[in-house]
């Protein structure tokens, strides 16, 4: 099922899966991806959520006050808030981007209890995501 849908990203859930879908299309203003990550603790307070694709490939640059607030205030949150077991990330295409996310992941790994990985395929992150 679709849950958000813009022009920036569209977010879907699979309930018998226990599986989100995220993918960016694009920039997002510090507004927008404040909301749009809101959104994801929305998500996961309402449904039974412990897998998560996360695509990437057409992401835009993330600002550095929002990778800031991403990594130290956002993460540990999504994570103590959710069920999350595991994100598997598709990287984008933009280095902006790439070094965005992987900085962020850096930053916040001590405090988030579930696995991540980065993929360029989803049929790959998929499999590991499924994983048990």
């Amino acid at each position: 099922m679709i849950y958000y849908k813009s022009d920036i990203i569209t977010i879907s859930y699979e309930e018998d899966l226990q599986l989100v879908r995220t993918k960016w299309l694009g920039f997002a203003g510090t507004q927008e991806y404040r909301e749009i990550l809101g959104l994801y603790l929305q998500l996961a307070k309402e449904r039974t959520v412990t897998r998560w694709i996360g695509d990437n490939t057409n992401a835009r640059a993330i600002r550095p006050a929002d990778q800031e607030w991403t990594a130290k205030e956002w993460a540990p949150r999504f994570s103590q808030e959710s069920d999350l077991k595991k994100m598997a990330v598709l990287v984008a295409t933009d280095i902006f981007n790439k070094m965005a996310v992987e900085n962020m992941f850096l930053k916040g790994s001590g405090l988030i209890k579930f696995d991540t990985h980065f993929f360029d395929n989803e049929a790959d992150a998929l499999a590991w995501v499924m994983e048990d």
